[in-house]
């Protein structure tokens, strides 16, 4: 097994910068909490968020952390996304006073795959027409 290298990109899908407003709702025992975010990249398997605070109403945002689910929804022009995630990597925002925020997309079926890759064949081509 090799050593960790920094700057050696792991991804496995390519990823497409966005500026979307969304929500991040947080599932717990008590009343869920909502939270505005922008989501500022998009692959298949997650995307890049920024938020004010990691704190979620009461809830800290935990890397890993399981007994609280999070659901990310973003209305946009094409459809309303909307997809349970896992927190997997938070740091300090490169903007000034936000952080970012790395989830992963929990896909329990074909559909909601099928689903993100549409919409990211839509954010391909918005790309393509930009340039």
């Amino acid at each position: 097994m090799s050593a960790w290298e920094p700057n050696v990109n792991r991804r496995k899908e390519p990823r497409f910068r966005v500026a979307w407003t969304a929500t991040l709702t947080c599932h717990s025992a008590g009343p869920e909490e909502i939270v505005e975010t922008r989501v500022t990249e998009i692959s298949m398997n997650g995307a890049r968020l920024q938020l004010k605070s990691l704190k979620i109403g009461p809830h800290h945002i935990v890397v890993g952390g399981e007994s609280i689910r999070f659901t990310l929804k973003a209305s946009l022009p094409q459809a309303t996304f909307c997809a349970p995630v896992s927190i997997v990597w938070y740091s300090s925002g490169r903007e000034k006073d936000c952080f970012e925020v790395g989830v992963m997309f929990l896909q329990s079926s074909r559909e909601r795959r099928a689903a993100i890759e549409k919409l990211l064949a839509d954010v391909a081509l918005e790309s393509l027409h930009l340039q």
